[in-house]
């Protein structure tokens, strides 16, 4: 699914091309929480922010950090890429990204559609080993847990917990019905 966060400002009469705010992050994600009604579990949702210059630190809060906390929640399992982002859009999501995991003690990163300016395919803050498999998986497409594993050096069980610590951020997903040790890219 595609969520174009341009044609949901405008059909709410918000002024573009910034989008600040709390109460404008918040009447956004509610019009895209009503479209994202009827995803199917494991779908990924691309959030599309062409056409928009900036967006805040309080948009940020109360639009894409609920989407994410959504994502990792009880119902159906989803995962969110970020397309058409701006430098100073990327700064002020780290930045908010940073601040929930200082006060929440808990990570939290989205992957985006592009390079961004950290050179990754990500915003948030991963290990070593995590932005290796994120970018293995991301050329590959999929990976068994064995294939993992000698990427990194580990053994399979530790391999494995890593994999289930991005698939529980929501940066890679489990292969098909579970996928028996397969995990692709989002």
């Amino acid at each position: 699914m595609v969520i174009r966060i341009k044609n949901i400002a405008r059909d709410l009469k918000i002024r573009l091309p910034d989008l600040i705010t709390r109460s404008v992050g918040r009447r956004i994600y509610e019009r895209a929480r009503k479209n994202m009604s009827h995803l199917t579990d494991g779908e990924v949702v691309l959030v599309d922010f062409a056409g928009i210059q900036v967006i805040d630190s309080s948009f940020v809060d109360e639009f894409l950090l609920r989407m994410i906390e959504d994502s990792r929640g009880p119902g159906i399992t989803f995962f969110i890429k970020l397309a058409n982002i701006t430098p100073i859009m990327e700064t002020n999501i780290d930045s908010v990204f940073s601040s929930y995991r200082a006060y929440n003690d808990s990570r939290i990163a989205v992957v985006t559609e592009s390079l961004t300016g950290s050179n990754a395919y990500y915003i948030g803050g991963l290990t070593e080993a995590e932005r290796d498999v994120l970018d293995y998986l991301r050329i590959n497409k999929a990976a068994h847990v064995a294939d993992i594993a000698s990427l990194i050096a580990k053994e399979e069980h530790e391999a494995k917990e890593l994999l289930e610590g991005l698939y529980a951020l929501r940066l890679a997903r489990r292969g098909p019905a579970g996928g028996s040790g397969l995990f692709q890219s989002v």
